[in-house]
């Protein structure tokens, strides 16, 4: 279950700490961590040790969102394989929502992007006081993904998220605590003691429980969770094969704002 991207441990009885393991990147997700995370988080699912997990980054950052020097490429080769590969990708939301062991996010540091999708998916989230929410899809082009405008809408509504997704404004773990998508604000640093505290109360709880409520309440919102990341992932496959991702992408990396080309006209 442990490699070079992902690790485990396991520092009070019946508590998995599972870390993106990726610190001189930020934790940005590339291809062997999307395909590591759901079979690790499964395979947490199956060891009757485990009674909760605690899911969070090594270093200074939570998650910086998608690696775009590893995935760039994959997803630029074509709309269809682009989004056969988008699809893949989801199995790690898959993941997180539907193991029978409850999931919190511990958030440090930098949670961007895609980082902050898998954040949204787990079932409980602490964030360290300073943290910042970067919904940073737009800025190079791209649409949100991992299934982030179905959590998004769920907890802020359809229009505060079109706002977010659009503006990609910073959301304070403050703001995103009354918004619903933060149980915890701690002290910064603090995230990893508090959701392991968090983690060994419901391990010494009814498991079984646990896991019914969970189902319940995911059930209640899964089959659109999936419509929106089908569209998802057909949307930012397309997104990948614009001159404004290329764009956006080239002013990110000069450190510049993007200047995007006449608005392309076509019919719906």
């Amino acid at each position: 279950m442990t490699s070079k991207v992902l690790g485990v441990e396991h520092p009070v009885t019946g508590v998995a700490v599972l870390h993106l393991d990726r610190p001189d990147q930020l934790n940005a997700l590339d291809d062997e961590l999307m395909r590591a995370l759901p079979d690790a988080l499964r395979a947490l699912g199956r060891d009757p040790e485990v009674r909760a997990v605690v899911f969070t980054g090594s270093g200074r950052a939570f998650c910086a969102g998608g690696d775009l020097h590893d995935l760039g490429p994959r997803l630029s080769a074509g709309i269809e394989s682009a989004r056969q590969l988008m699809l893949t990708y989801h199995e790690v939301i898959r993941a997180i929502q539907e193991v029978d062991l409850p999931v919190i996010a511990a958030v440090d540091g930098a949670c961007a992007g895609a980082g902050f999708s898998l954040a949204a998916a787990c079932d409980l989230v602490v964030a360290g006081r300073s943290v910042r929410f970067v919904p940073a899809f737009t800025t190079v082009g791209l649409v949100p993904d991992l299934g982030a405008l179905h959590f998004w809408v769920e907890a802020l509504g359809p229009h505060r998220a079109k706002e977010l997704a659009m503006l990609g404004e910073p959301m304070t773990a403050d703001v995103a605590a009354v918004h619903g998508l933060v149980n915890h604000v701690v002290d910064d640093g603090g995230a990893l003691a508090e959701a392991t505290k968090l983690g060994e109360r419901l391990a010494s709880g009814p498991s079984a429980s646990y896991a019914m409520i969970k189902s319940i309440v995911n059930g209640v919102t899964s089959k659109t969770r999936d419509d929106v990341m089908a569209l998802e992932a057909f949307a930012q496959a397309a997104a990948f094969r614009t001159s404004e991702f290329d764009e956006g992408v080239a002013a990110f990396r000069a450190k510049r704002p993007p200047a995007y080309g006449p608005r392309q006209v076509g019919s719906r």
